[in-house]
């Protein structure tokens, strides 16, 4: 969705044609530290209760506010203030999200597994960017308009593939109900006599 948010803010704003914002990349990119700042915050001050707390209560709660967050830029985005305001709140969840994978991962598998989980994690994590990247693009061709051969979006698109990446996160989430119970590594290597580190 970040890497799509591009588009909205660089594109022209031509009406009929192209709903863009027709920022500069530079404007695009003073806007876009905020929400930056605020998944980069979110995602350290997480890693410091996983151990603490059930991460996967921790994980299924920043996808539920991931899913709000991009419903509610997929509604409102017709300005700095607006994207600001409900990317940040999309990027509170996503920083709890990418905070909390690896715990679920470590947390699940055993200690000669973590490698493995590890691999599978990103390996996923590109098949499915992947998969949601090519759907998001044709959801906004299908509400196009192409000029010499570029295709320009039109608004009702880029909402669209706003609430695609809500949609994904809410099945992300009820997958995330069958994430088994998550042991310790720490209490693994104890009860191995392996000395902690």
């Amino acid at each position: 969705m970040p890497g799509l948010a591009i588009l909205l803010a660089l594109y022209p704003a031509v009406p009929g044609v192209s709903a863009g914002r027709g920022w500069t990349a530079h404007h695009n990119a003073v806007v876009s530290v905020s929400w930056n700042v605020v998944m980069f915050g979110t995602g350290l001050l997480v890693s410091r209760y996983l151990r603490r707390f059930d991460a996967r209560r921790i994980w299924c709660a920043g996808l539920a506010v991931m899913a709000v967050g991009y419903t509610l830029v997929g509604s409102y985005h017709g300005n700095e203030l607006e994207l600001i305001l409900t990317s940040c709140v999309a990027n509170i969840g996503a920083g709890v999200v990418v905070a909390g994978a690896p715990a679920l991962v470590v947390g699940v598998v055993s200690r000669d597994e973590q490698g493995l989980g590890s691999g599978m994690l990103n390996m996923l994590i590109s098949l499915f960017g992947a998969i949601v990247t090519a759907g998001a693009y044709a959801v906004l061709a299908a509400d196009s308009t192409v000029v010499d051969g570029t295709a320009f979006y039109l608004d009702t698109g880029y909402s669209c593939i706003f609430w695609l990446g809500a949609l994904v996160t809410l099945v992300a989430l009820l997958l995330s109900l069958f994430i088994p119970p998550l042991h310790d590594p720490a209490e693994e290597d104890a009860a191995d006599g392996t000395p902690l580190a």
